[in-house]
């Protein structure tokens, strides 16, 4: 009984581990969606792949550095042979001629190939890497424009269900005027098709919001159908034009690696210097006096200096030369479109902010002319279409408002994105 009991509660936990993983009545934020967001995606099986891949190349780098052995053949028949005289007594070697050795050799110096090899490899996987982050950073903005446009829906809804509550507060009070006969009928129904259409909007609303809590469920793996939505406060900002983005870093690791790379082809012309050692067994061996198979062995130091490769090494140079340029004007232009995007957007968001601040006188205004219109109908001095119109300007002047308080939280996102700072 105590097997079958700890059987059910095993099965059990690997069936709640393999659930859908969900976000219900829960707290949810901007920053957890990001989280979220990241972990789904493969960023980091990428960043862990181009590890490996790193030092997969690193041990090629320097692969020709460990000593190799061989097993070597060789069977000729040649057409001639060194001769003596037969008077010297010594044997005339023959004209077919075979040998097996095992070789060895082992770098000593390789003109520093290998380190230098190493510092390219390692740079372009830091672009790579780069590369990685530059998608990450494009996978959080989409994830911020998702999180912010759901939270403007929920305010737009929540302003919308507060005019219908009051407009419904209207039609229940002309309802009982109308009992008393002091109102018309076509103003109680001027006002339920108002009603109709806030719920209209309403309804319009409900489907983007489901929407969009599709494609950031999507995107964070989680399902946020019932979750709460935090607003986030204001990032802090810096007003200058200063940037980290990751494009500076690979602009910075390409001009490295081709400085690397230069230094790599001017390797090749420096000495190199290699211990060998061979053995074998064959006819001849290295006593050219003897026609009889035997065994051999050979060890030594080998040296090569590259004598005439200047001109070569100066092509590449020059090849090289005009790729960093190249590089460096693509990082200028950059430079500049970058911060002419952050200049743009600093001004956008002081111009935001200036628009808030008159927001708020605007709708208290709206406020006041919309009690006063809404006495003025019940007392039958204006008609409902004239309440109606003055209702829709407040309902604006408050969605207007709300509207430019996310604008300029998305704007200030969109700075840090500018800024890299995301």
């Amino acid at each position: 009984m105590k097997v079958c009991r700890s059987y059910i509660y095993m099965v059990s936990i690997i069936l709640l581990a393999y659930l859908p993983v969900k976000a219900q009545n829960s707290v949810v934020t901007i920053n957890d969606c990001q989280e979220w967001a990241v972990a789904q995606s493969s960023a980091n099986t990428q960043k862990e792949l181009n590890a490996q891949l790193l030092k997969v190349k690193l041990n090629d780098a320097s692969s020709h550095l460990y000593p190799t052995l061989e097993i070597n053949g060789l069977a000729t028949y040649q057409s001639q042979v060194p001769q003596l005289p037969l008077e010297l007594g010594v044997d005339r070697l023959s004209k077919d001629q075979y040998s097996i050795s095992i070789d060895f050799s082992q770098s000593i110096f390789d003109g520093a190939k290998s380190f230098f090899r190493k510092k390219y490899e390692r740079l372009l996987n830091e672009s790579e890497i780069q590369k990685v982050n530059i998608s990450i950073n494009t996978l959080k903005e989409q994830v911020i424009s998702l999180y912010l446009g759901l939270l403007i829906i929920e305010k737009q809804n929540n302003i919308l269900t507060n005019a219908e509550t009051a407009l419904q507060e209207q039609i229940n009070r002309l309802k009982i005027l109308l009992e008393n006969g002091v109102v018309y009928s076509n103003s109680i129904d001027q006002l339920e098709l108002e009603a109709l259409k806030i719920a209209q909007q309403k309804s319009e609303l409900s489907s983007t919001k489901e929407s969009l809590i599709a494609s950031l469920s999507i995107l964070t793996g989680k399902n946020l159908t019932d979750a709460t939505f935090i607003v986030p406060e204001l990032p802090e900002i810096e007003e200058n034009t200063n940037s980290v983005r990751s494009e500076y870093a690979i602009f910075q690791n390409q001009q490295d690696a081709l400085d690397y790379q230069r230094k790599l082809h001017f390797s090749n012309s420096l000495p190199s210097a290699q211990l060998f050692a061979s053995a074998g067994y064959g006819r001849p061996t290295y006593n050219i006096f003897s026609n009889k198979f035997d065994w051999f062995y050979i060890v030594g130091v080998r040296l090569n200096v590259p004598i005439i490769a200047w001109a070569k090494t100066t092509g590449v140079g020059n090849i090289i030369n005009l790729q960093k340029s190249i590089v460096v004007s693509q990082q200028s232009d950059f430079e500049k479109s970058n911060k002419i995007a952050i200049q743009e957007k600093l001004n956008e968001i002081k111009k935001i902010k200036k628009l808030i601040a008159l927001d708020e006188q605007i709708t208290n205004k709206y406020k006041s002319i919309t009690n006063t219109f809404s006495k003025q109908l019940l007392n039958g001095t204006i008609t409902a279409y004239d309440f109606i119109k003055h209702q829709n300007d407040e309902l604006q002047s408050l969605l207007a408002q709300e509207v430019h308080s996310f604008q300029l939280l998305k704007a200030q996102y969109e700075l840090l994105a500018l800024k890299g700072l995301l």
